[in-house]
């Protein structure tokens, strides 16, 4: 009996996925921080007009899925699926 061993990557794998979790709250919970500032200071006349502008660059933009794409090489490298 010739039986092949397969390397088990599980633990790998749960462990990258906790840690993009991880991840992904405290970049939740840094841009519900933003907002809650931007809110508190948008009341003040001299520092309103510098967090709204602030705000509009850095949550409110849009970038569009082929510029993703495109920056990260997708159209030049082989497919796998």
């Amino acid at each position: 009996m010739n039986q092949q061993l397969y390397f088990n990557d599980q633990a790998h794998i749960a462990e990258k996925f906790f840690l993009l979790q991880d991840h992904l709250a405290d970049t939740s919970k840094m841009a519900v921080l933003k907002i809650r500032n931007w809110k508190l200071v948008e009341h003040l006349p001299e520092t309103s007009q510098r967090y709204q502008k602030h705000m509009q660059q850095t949550l409110f933009n849009v970038v569009a899925n082929e510029f993703i794409l495109c920056e990260v090489g997708f159209h030049f490298s082989p497919v796998n699926n």
